[in-house]
């Protein structure tokens, strides 16, 4: 083939792909987003009441937080089921995980957090489910010290299960 002629056609299929959409071209260029359904009866999180509630729980353990205690904790990053376990901090400083009673394994290797440290991943949850399509969260927390009692994460979706966490603490003692 003539270089003319080469280059007349090179530049033809450039053109022609050029107007081509990312997906069209087979390219990894941005595609739209899946439509995502929120689950029959779904009711979004109220973000600005969280966030509220959070800042007031944070408030009410600093304003009383223990610089040493144990609490125990059960957690899901589902599917797992991690072993209960207990958690002690001293001097600010989480010293020692064990297993509960009854557990079988190794200790939760996601339990060694100060309830400071639980905090700071929950405003990090809050943050990244605001942005979501179908969000779930749910907390509550300790009505004499504030610290969270309970922590939900999912989404609001029909997708499957997978991919939600839970934890809870359990037993929470100042220690002397």
């Amino acid at each position: 083939m003539p270089p003319l002629r080469a280059a007349l056609l090179l530049s033809a299929a450039l053109v022609a792909v050029s107007a081509l959409t990312p997906a069209q071209a087979g390219g990894g260029g941005p595609r739209p987003a899946p439509a995502t359904t929120c689950r029959d009866g779904y009711v979004r999180p109220d973000f600005t009441a969280l966030k509220a509630q959070l800042t007031r729980a944070c408030a009410q353990w600093n304003a009383r937080r223990p610089a040493s205690y144990t609490y125990d904790l059960r957690q899901i990053a589902a599917p797992v089921l991690f072993p209960e376990t207990r958690v002690t901090v001293v001097g600010g400083r989480v010293t020692r995980t064990d297993l509960l009673p009854g557990q079988q394994g190794d200790p939760n290797p996601l339990a060694a957090q100060t309830i400071d440290a639980r905090f700071d991943e929950l405003f990090q949850t809050l943050q990244r489910q605001s942005r979501a399509a179908c969000p779930d969260v749910q907390v509550s927390f300790d009505p004499a010290l504030g610290y969270p009692t309970r922590v939900y994460s999912g989404m609001g979706d029909g997708g499957i299960a997978d991919g939600f966490g839970e934890w809870s603490i359990r037993n929470f003692t100042p220690l002397k």
